[in-house]
């Protein structure tokens, strides 16, 4: 049983909740709110429960009264204590606890109902009649001395308690405490074992001008907690609050925080772990504060710890992370207060039940040197970021003049020096990179680089080096568009050109003994080297097949590839692999772009338009894809890190078309395929997906790729194996796609769809009040809900054209999920790249 407490130690009873409901916050950012809870009107507000306490009892209500105290004193005990886990108040408590303790033991319905079921009609239950039992009880009781009983242990509380999976501890105290201004709180505290790894302290303060009222969290039990609660401990505990960064003057409601506690000890893996778990929670959240660095000890509380009067301001000292939830405005009802911590509860178990924020081990500090700082802070600062939530010391290996190079403060904290280099792509760009690192005072663990044209040198420097990385010739075949698709060469079908002379010879060889090149349309031909799609083209004939050669060796001065055209659905494969085994995967499906479309000519871009996760292939192609695309990666050598990869689905039984509304998306082909389905290669990329598409995978699945990829360089294996943990978000049916696959993928918190926006046409962009992305949000206020980033390249003055190294020009890139279905992820999306808006003065082309 639990009692609530009130200051000096009296077990106050606790009045009926009063009508309201928690009030909508509008999110950071253009977050969804979680939408109110309906109102319970069948509770009486605090006003009327007033005026009905000062009324004169009507003599029928006060015989009521005398006899509800009769059955309580002499019969209903004999009934209703039954259960092992109710306590009989003792009859030494003061007035006031034992009129509440009476009516929360004796008079409980289901206890009470099957033998007197009239005693539920005129409302023997908390609230009015209590309150008239106390008057009663207070003037015959003349059991004045105060008695407290023994708090049962932690331990004990987690053997009986247990619901939905999670174990409560039903501390459910009230305390008061006073700030500066002399204003009091209340404080209600639940103590949860959220799973193995972590256990959880749900914290509800009341607003200050609000009654003694507080209500239980969950429906656990507890024995007896009611000890004595001064003001001084219930200081402490506002004391310990304002100590960890949170001021409770500036909540206008209910106030709610819960406390993060590992259950073992550990050293942090990243500082930002709650952050990242955290990220887009569909309960809002005013702030999240961790209260650990990296690589720090921590000591978990003994699990032998009671509760004791001091409980909840040491269980703050020894929180690793507090989350302060939204206010929930002045009133809150009890049952909409149990739903909302119940809801919290499974919400934190599937972002943190399978995620270590610990390791066993000690974490030694560690240095990695970054190839080719990136070129600006919004392309750089998922890597930066992360590079210090892991306690990585950064070290940048750039030109001179690079942004990053200047010695201000704002740079310092992004990196811990900058080795200028001559970064000429020339035989001898290897050894400068080598001197470089090798001059620093300072030991260097580890380097990467996530710069295209740099994973040769990178890989180079560090077998010069010593320092871990995958083998050279894997990166040298990864970055041949020609080598990465002689993996699954189609004979007769796959060539190399240098330019339009030599595809001349090939079609016309000079002796019967050459191999014949026998070109298949549609062809693809694309640069040996190259990226973001750019002059990539689909052929239909030989004078176009001329064009398209004459375009990729153009392009980087490399010569061009020519090979088949794989017909089906397009999809992106991210792998985290540890010596080969995947640690995590997923796949995300790519729209048809322009030059996919039947009439499309070789002037059409494979340019992307959007991208969905999780993927709505059937299973068993995803299976497919996953099996062949990993093989492949591990017989080049690469076995640990993070890999992006470009494949079709040949064969597949869906192809997209118009669903409903103009919504293009996957369904199953009317007639299936005669050959069974297979996956082809079209890219390897030995580095996490680009900046666009790394952060919307973070975003939905909770897994940071740029994190692997930092401790696979540095050979923290130990960590990168943390680090590939997803969220345990179930699958969810998707009534919606009957004919594809019918749920999210395990692991996904939503549906997303990223949404690339092309330049609306060429010019200079105008000057703007607000950037395009935000302007969007606040004008269109039902799609920020649905916002979860959105990121502009552009700035007012800047010269925009329509093509950029022949491929789209994006002006932007906005990330949309659902909750409900993948179709809804893609209308919103489809409707957010109509509402786009960005000026461009045409005149000035």
């Amino acid at each position: 049983m639990r009692y609530l407490m009130g200051v000096g130690g009296q077990r106050a009873p606790l009045s009926e909740p009063h009508c309201g409901q928690l009030q909508s916050v509008e999110p950071v950012a253009g977050r969804p709110a979680r939408a109110p809870f309906p109102r319970n009107r069948s509770f009486v507000s605090q006003q009327m429960q007033q005026q009905q306490q000062s009324t004169k009892l009507f003599p029928l209500q006060t015989f009521l009264c005398l006899l509800s105290l009769t059955l309580s004193l002499f019969v209903v005990p004999s009934v209703a204590t039954s259960p092992s886990n109710v306590e009989v108040p003792s009859s030494s408590s003061n007035p006031r606890s034992f009129a509440w303790s009476l009516s929360r033991t004796y008079f409980r319905p289901d206890q009470i109902a099957p033998h007197f079921p009239h005693a539920m009609a005129v409302g023997v239950l908390p609230g009015y009649f209590a309150n008239q039992l106390l008057r009663i009880v207070q003037k015959v009781s003349h059991l004045t001395s105060p008695h407290v009983p023994a708090r049962p242990s932690l331990e004990k509380h987690q053997q009986q308690s247990g619901k939905c999976g999670l174990q409560h501890e039903s501390a459910a105290e009230c305390l008061r405490s006073r700030n500066a201004d002399s204003q009091s709180h209340l404080y209600s505290w639940d103590f949860v074992s959220l799973c193995d790894q972590y256990s959880i302290v749900h914290i509800v303060v009341s607003p200050p001008s609000s009654q003694c009222r507080s209500y239980p969290l969950s429906d656990g039990v507890s024995d007896g907690i009611g000890q004595q609660v001064t003001l001084q401990s219930s200081s402490q505990i506002y004391q310990a609050l304002a100590t960890a960064g949170f001021d409770l003057a500036t909540s206008g409601g209910f106030a709610g925080f819960t406390l993060v506690l590992p259950t073992t000890d550990g050293y942090v893996e990243r500082s930002d772990f709650l952050q990242l778990r955290l990220q887009d929670c569909p309960y809002p959240i005013a702030r999240v504060r961790a209260l650990v660095g990296p690589l720090q000890k921590y000591h978990a509380i003994s699990r032998n710890c009671t509760l004791a009067d001091g409980g909840l301001p040491t269980l703050i000292e020894h929180a690793a992370g507090i989350i302060q939830w939204a206010d929930c405005g002045q009133s809150l009802s009890q049952l909409e207060l149990r739903q909302h911590m119940l809801g919290l509860n499974k919400e934190l178990k599937e972002r943190l039940n399978n995620a270590q924020w610990l390791s066993p081990s000690p974490i030694p500090r560690r240095r990695v040197a970054l190839v080719r700082g990136r070129p600006n802070l919004t392309a750089g600062g998922p890597i930066y970021n992360a590079a210090a939530a892991l306690g990585l010391d950064l070290v940048i290996i750039d030109d001179e003049g690079h942004w990053l190079q200047a010695d201000t403060p704002e740079n310092r904290n992004l990196r811990e020096a900058f080795l200028v280099t001559d970064m000429t792509e020339d035989a001898g760009v290897v050894d400068r990179i080598a001197k470089s690192i090798e001059d620093y005072p300072l030991p260097i663990d580890g380097i990467f680089t996530v710069s295209d044209n740099f994973f040769v040198t990178a890989a180079k420097v560090a077998e010069v080096l010593g320092l871990p990385h995958s083998p050279v010739p894997a990166f040298e075949t990864s970055v041949d568009k020609y080598r990465s698709r002689m993996l699954q060469n189609v004979p007769g079908q796959t060539a190399r050109v240098s330019g339009v002379d030599e595809l001349q010879s090939l079609l016309t060889p000079s002796n019967d003994d050459q191999e014949l090149f026998k070109p298949a349309f549609p062809m693809i031909v694309k640069p040996t080297k190259g990226w973001s799609s750019e002059c990539v083209s689909k052929v239909n004939t030989l004078d176009d097949l001329t064009i398209a050669v004459e375009k990729a060796t153009r392009r980087h001065g490399s010569a061009a590839v020519i090979e088949p055209f794989f017909d089906g659905p397009e999809i992106d494969v991210n792998f985290v692999l540890l010596d080969g085994e995947i640690l995590f995967w997923e796949i995300a499906d790519e729209p048809p772009a322009e030059a996919d479309l039947s009439d499309a000519t070789v002037h059409h871009t494979f340019s992307p338009v959007a991208l969905t996760l999780p993927s709505a292939l059937p299973e068993d192609e995803q299976e497919i894809a996953r099996n062949t695309l990993r093989d492949i990666l591990v017989r080049l050598g690469f076995k640990t890190g993070v890999f992006h990869v470009e494949a079709r689905m040949v064969n597949s039984r869906v192809e997209y078309r118009n669903v409903a509304n103009s919504v293009i998306d996957l369904v199953r082909k009317e007639t299936a395929p005669i050959e069974d389905p297979s996956c082809r290669l079209l890219e390897i990329n030995a580095r996490p997906p680009g900046y666009r598409v790394s952060v919307p995978s973070r975003l939905t699945y909770g897994v940071d790729y740029f994190a692997v990829h930092m401790l696979a360089a540095v050979g923290d294996l130990d960590r990168l194996r943390l680090a590939a943990q997803s969220f345990d978000s179930p699958s969810t049916t998707d009534s919606k796609e009957v004919e594809v696959r019918q749920d999210r993928t395990h692991g996904a918190q939503y549906w997303s769809r990223l949404v690339y926006i092309p330049a609306p046409t060429e010019g200079v962009v105008k000057a703007w009040e607000q950037p395009p992305c935000e302007e969007l949000k606040i004008r269109r206020p039902d799609l920020a809900k649905y916002i979860a980033l959105g990121v502009d390249y552009c700035q007012p003055g800047e010269k925009i054209s329509l093509f950029t190294d022949g491929a789209r020009t994006y002006v932007a890139h906005i990330l949309v999920f659902s909750r409900n279905s993948r179709r809804e992820a893609i209308e919103i999306g489809d409707e957010v790249l109509r509402s786009f808006r960005m000026g461009v003065d045409e005149q000035e082309k």
